[in-house]
């Protein structure tokens, strides 16, 4: 593995689509501040932050989804492993009724 994982951005885009996608998940979460986001010229992807040797999937939970967050995570993950060949830490940040 590299010194740092790389996501291109079409790779991205395609991630933060299918984790909004994962049943129990209501969006992506930015941060407090909006820290949470991958850069990219006049873009950003919120809600995922590459780390030197991990990609942090950080999370609203749809508090109607009766599952554990255990199972929502690991979905989280499976949805994420085709895409990005790198350990993915999956962070619940926030939580509301209903996706967005």
């Amino acid at each position: 593995m590299s010194a740092s994982v790389f996501v291109p951005r079409p790779t991205a885009d395609r991630l933060a689509a299918a984790i909004r996608a994962v049943p129990g998940v209501a969006d992506l979460h930015s941060g407090r501040f909006g820290e949470v986001a991958l850069l990219y010229p006049r873009h950003r992807v919120t809600g995922l932050r590459r780390t030197a040797d991990a990609l942090e999937v950080w999370l609203v939970v749809d508090l109607s989804d009766p599952r554990p967050l255990a199972d929502i995570a690991a979905e989280v993950r499976a949805t994420v492993a085709p895409l990005v060949d790198a350990p993915v830490t999956v962070c619940f940040a926030d939580a509301r009724e209903g996706a967005a």
